[in-house]
């Protein structure tokens, strides 16, 4: 006689089920509210017994507790919200959320719905509209940055960067084989005005993209103000070169700051339809994929003039050129296989020549390795010919779905404006109060929001060698200026990881490194 679970009928086997996952998830997101309720009081009014570290097989970064590292630009313990996350799995998958094929190859662009949610929380978030058919989702910023420097250039075209600029992109836009040019920067983000002469020099660069943080810059902390996101776009469309806009601060501004200037993509819409920029390029089409060569590219060509990335950049001739047919039905035929063809888009979305980089690392986990890029289908369309997501589909659907069942249920909104947003201020508050007391010889911008202070050290210090002094005599570490491409006398200090407390330890630890230093010791 068949016994237990075995002897229902399938109905009951299927509302049981169906009971179960719901009172699962009601469960875990009463939990996770409670929880968040009890986080609040603790995190925002009481200083933790115990030294932040971070010693663990699951962390990129060691941490111990003995060294206080200012060069950690990443959420503390008490911003990761490990509860949430269990929130939103038991919702997506143990409730009437819950389907199998989450587990499948995903879309290329990543689910619709989840586009759909994230596009209206994005919505709501900047009060600029983004229409989710205008999303891509990516593996994060980093794989952000890659996707588009890979598929929007070739090697040994020219991406103009700022400097100082995040000391990890390097890396990045270097093994994509691309030429950096560095773009100065002053006190309000990058120098538009100094990237407008290099532009008009008759031998000045030519680039097909730009890569920048206009928003709480990090490492700078600047904020790239409403004309001077205006002007740069003037320049982009005048050169027909395509801006990326690593915004992942977007979102972090503080409560008592000004509110920011609206996303590039936003600013780039409202000037397209005021008529402030041109809806075709000369010659009245557009030239921005990445094998297309353009009048003021031709008499530059020597950046480039030889070996493969030459004649894939410039274009080839004779049986070359036939070859190029075949390969180009093939990649029709994938595209067909793959569903990568997009909607039609209008005029103003033609135009376009931004793309708008996000993640859910600094408002959510960076362990969940998900992100965004917002762009107009013409420049969407080359994201999604990625050969990696061509082959694997989605780069994150079980991440995708996690934090579209946070959203849905209002946690991850509740997390960033009561938990990560309060705490970010504090510790911002508590370094800047504890260097304008401990190092009052020392000059930085106060943040608006973000992660990072850009300390000036003073014109004498080099701080790759205050560096070392700090780390072995007074353990406390930082990142030097020259590694984020800015001044040797400069450094950047993150106010993520640690506590108050901890924050003010380590400047007390710095300004005796300092002292140190002055007096002559190495």
């Amino acid at each position: 006689v068949a016994t237990g679970l075995g002897c229902q009928h399938p109905d009951m086997l299927l509302l049981r089920q169906m009971r179960l996952r719901a009172a699962c998830n009601q469960a875990s997101t009463s939990a996770y509210r409670q929880r968040l309720q009890l986080n609040n009081t603790v995190h925002m009014s009481a200083v933790a017994s115990k030294r932040s570290s971070q010693i663990t097989e699951f962390a990129q970064r060691q941490l111990g507790e003995d060294v206080i590292d200012f060069s950690a630009g990443q959420p503390g313990h008490d911003l990761l919200p490990l509860d949430l996350i269990a929130a939103g799995a038991a919702h997506r998958f143990s409730s009437e959320a819950a389907d199998p094929f989450i587990l499948q190859y995903g879309p290329v662009q990543g689910y619709q719905s989840f586009r759909k949610c994230l596009a209206s929380f994005l919505t709501d978030s900047t009060q600029h509209r983004v229409d989710p058919d205008q999303l891509i989702i990516t593996a994060g910023v980093s794989h952000g940055i890659d996707l588009a420097v890979r598929r929007l250039a070739r090697p040994g075209h020219q991406v103009l960067v700022e400097q100082p600029t995040y000391f990890l992109a390097g890396d990045i836009l270097r093994q994509a084989g691309v030429k950096m040019v560095p773009v100065p920067s002053i006190a309000e983000g990058l120098d538009v005005d100094a990237l407008q002469q290099m532009l008009q020099q008759p031998n000045g660069p030519r680039p097909k993209l730009l890569y920048t943080i206009p928003i709480h810059n990090n490492p700078a902390g600047t904020t790239l103000p409403l004309h001077k996101r205006q002007q740069l776009l003037q320049l982009a469309h005048k050169y027909r070169f395509n801006i990326v806009a690593d915004e992942v601060y977007q979102l972090l501004s503080f409560s008592d700051s000004p509110p920011p200037p609206p996303p590039m993509r936003a600013v780039e819409q409202q000037m397209l339809q005021d008529g402030l920029l041109p809806l075709t390029d000369e010659g009245g089409g557009h030239a921005q994929g990445p094998n297309s060569v353009t009048k003021q590219q031709e008499p530059h060509s020597m950046h480039s003039s030889t070996g493969p990335a030459a004649a894939e950049a410039e274009g080839r001739s004779g049986s070359e050129s036939e070859g190029q047919e075949v390969v180009g039905s093939k990649s029709n035929i994938i595209s067909d296989y793959l569903n990568l063809q997009l909607p039609p888009e209008d005029p103003i979305s033609a135009a376009s020549r931004v793309v708008s980089l996000g993640s859910f690392s600094k408002i959510m986990a960076p362990g969940l390795r998900l992100g965004w890029a917002e762009a107009a289908p013409h420049l969407l369309q080359h994201l999604m010919q990625d050969g990696v997501l061509g082959s694997g589909g989605s780069i994150a659907p079980l991440a995708s779905g996690i934090a579209h069942s946070c959203l849905e249920l209002g946690l991850l909104q509740q997390h960033l404006h009561d938990v990560i947003k309060p705490r970010l201020q504090m510790g911002c508050q508590a370094l800047t109060d504890a260097l304008r007391s401990e190092m009052p010889q020392c000059n930085f911008e106060q943040p608006l929001g973000g992660y990072f202070v850009w300390l000036d050290l003073g014109p004498k210090v080099c701080s790759q060698e205050l560096l070392k002094l700090a780390e072995r005599q007074h353990k406390v570490r930082f990142v030097p200026g020259k590694a984020c491409d800015g001044q040797p006398h400069m450094a950047r200090l993150s106010f993520a990881f640690y506590q108050p407390d901890e924050l003010q330890e380590g400047v007390k630890r710095l300004a005796a490194a300092l002292a140190d230093y002055r007096s002559g010791a190495r």
